[in-house]
């Protein structure tokens, strides 16, 4: 067998970069720029196409809608398991570490259920709280001391996000850290896939202010597929489809993350692949097959490159492209800058940072031997790492790669015209995402009884009064974090097409994500670029004291009730960079 070696050190990306990957140490950057089933099997064993080597890609449980409904129960719980832990590093096989972990799971999984379902269905999930009772004392701000208080949020999903019937919740998350599902509670969720939702991959994970990233860094995630009539690519029984979640462990000594602040002392781990270190995929040569990469990583990018084989992008966050194939290749990996400044017309380039996902058509190598799965560099995360072996191997395959003239159109996905903007109000919003230190100008003043920052020797001194705040730009507008008034700070009318920019005054690229509503980028920088949908979008960081910023429009239909938009850096929405939409009727 050879061993292809492609070391990826992008020049453009030191500009953005920190070596430390750890919270703490990327404020110092971030001020310094003002088991399992596959979804489509393929057997190849046998014969001559029989494979040595052992695929060792764990895969979660697969659950399928039958008579267009999915119905189980989902219950909250420690559990306890082995998991591989390294640092990052460009090795195979790198250094790790098997330690026994006890983390908070869903249904005793490091990775939920995948669920499948088509247009039409309706999803209903009894989510059980069975950790035990919240632990008092961990944190002066008293919002962080509900660890195990949970909720459950459909990530990308256009659906209903209220109470629509007493005790049955569809995308709910409006919840106060003292409520949510506390333990030894249960809360039925009901959702139901509209006939016009776009197919692809989309995710769920808990949503309750102040122990979301201590529940989904502990593995609390899992996809969901949604399936249209005639989709070419998943139809093909000889495409083997894969969900991939992509993640970084922070674990305490114990093997745990315990406390908010357990989540960001340690020192992130490389990254795993549903749950594993480094494993191994097997496939033939030529062999097509069809991966769906989540990154579940609270503050990370992916940015992935795969050794001298086809990866072909077509989709993001469950958008389809138009008719198109984007390749995703070393020489495509730096395109989100050049020469230390962001690139308008590509960003974020390949890089998928937390909440996106990617869709790609992957094509084994002619050739067989053993690749490198990598994670190249990207703004944020400097330090390139091999995240997966690919061994080539047995008799080769002569599947054709799919075509781009199969991606579906969708009507609701046509990108949102200045004509259609100006008839259905045309209001345009310039919102900020912020990290300031305590007493900046730019902050409102803390309201009396409200927890905005970190306190000085609470145990993370390193973010200490620090205040996480996004709010309406412009003079006179002051920022401030989110509160569990829950006072809604943008109301949009039902079926309003709106323009938001989301401007970026840090060095670290926040992913704005909004609930319920996919999102028509239409410029970067300022900058028009050619449209695309996404439902995470990572503002560009500031440079020179410029604020970085993207504009996007979206069309407020179908679904009135609140939700919430947010830095998808769970951290950072957990320290309160959120704010409350309410759509009217």
């Amino acid at each position: 067998m050879r061993t292809p070696s492609n070391p990826l050190n992008p020049s453009n990306a030191s500009d953005f970069s920190v070596s430390t990957p750890t919270r703490r140490a990327a404020l110092q950057w971030v001020f310094g720029l003002s088991a399992g089933t596959a979804l489509a099997s393929l057997s190849a064993c046998g014969g001559n196409g029989q494979r040595a080597t052992e695929d060792t890609l764990p895969e979660p449980q697969v659950l399928t809608s039958v008579g267009g409904q999915l119905s189980f129960d989902l219950n909250v719980q420690y559990a306890s398991q082995q998991l591989a832990v390294a640092a990052p590093q460009a090795a195979y096989p790198g250094a790790a570490q098997k330690i026994t972990t006890t983390l908070r799971s869903f249904n005793g999984q490091y990775a939920a259920p995948t669920l499948v379902l088509n247009l039409g269905d309706t999803l209903r999930i009894q989510l059980h709280n069975q950790l035990p009772a919240n632990v008092g004392g961990q944190s002066r701000l008293g919002y962080l001391n509900y660890q195990n208080s949970t909720n459950l949020h459909f990530h990308g999903l256009h659906v209903d996000p209220r109470e629509f019937r007493p005790g049955v919740f569809g995308d709910y998350v409006v919840d106060t850290a003292e409520a949510g599902v506390l333990p030894g509670a249960s809360r039925q969720h009901e959702i139901t896939i509209p006939h016009n939702h776009a197919n692809g991959i989309y995710w769920y994970h808990p949503h309750l202010h102040g122990s979301s990233n201590v529940q989904l860094s502990s593995g609390m995630f899992g996809a969901i597929v949604v399936r249209t009539p005639g989709d070419k690519f998943a139809a093909a029984p000889e495409i083997r489809e894969r969900v991939i979640h992509v993640h970084k462990l922070t674990l305490n000594d114990a093997g745990k993350i315990d406390s908010f602040y357990d989540s960001l002392k340690a020192a992130a781990s490389a990254f795993v692949l549903n749950g594993a270190y480094q494993p191994t995929i097997v496939m033939r040569p030529g062999e097509v097959q069809n991966w769906h990469f989540i990154n579940t990583a609270s503050f990370y990018p992916f940015n992935p490159v795969l050794d001298e084989h086809t990866l072909l992008l077509y989709a993001r966050d469950g958008n389809v492209f138009d008719q198109k194939f984007k390749p995703i290749n070393l020489a495509t990996s730096g395109d989100y800058a050049t020469n230390g400044v962001v690139n308008n017309q590509q960003w974020p380039g390949n890089a998928l940072y937390p909440g996106n996902r990617h869709s790609v058509i992957v094509q084994a190598s002619q050739t067989p031997g053993t690749y490198y799965l990598r994670a190249a560099a990207a703004i944020s995360s400097d330090k390139e790492e091999i995240v997966a072996r690919i061994v080539v191997e047995g008799a080769p395959m002569a599947t054709a790669l799919p075509l781009a003239s199969d991606l579906p159109h969708y009507a609701d996905h046509r990108p949102i015209s200045d004509e259609e903007l100006a008839s259905h109000g045309g209001k345009q919003r310039n919102l900020v995402l912020a990290i300031l230190p305590l007493g900046d100008e730019r902050l409102a003043p803390v309201a009396a009884g409200e927890d905005w920052f970190i306190p000085q020797g609470d145990g993370m001194d390193g973010m200490a009064n620090l205040v996480f705040a996004s709010g309406n730009a412009g003079a006179g507008n002051k920022l401030s974090p989110f509160q569990s008034a829950l006072t809604a700070t943008q109301t949009v009318a039902l079926n309003a097409v709106e323009e938001w920019t989301i401007h970026n005054v840090n060095g670290y690229p926040h992913p704005f994500h909004i609930h319920v509503n996919d999102s028509c980028v239409v410029k970067v920088n300022g900058e028009p670029v050619t449209p695309y949908w996404a439902d995470t979008i990572p503002v560009p960081p500031a440079k020179d004291g410029v604020n970085g910023s993207v504009t996007f429009r979206m069309r407020f239909s179908d679904f009135h009730g609140k939700y919430v938009w947010h830095c998808h850096a769970l951290d950072h929405e957990d320290l309160g960079m959120m704010q409350l939409v309410e759509v009217v009727a």
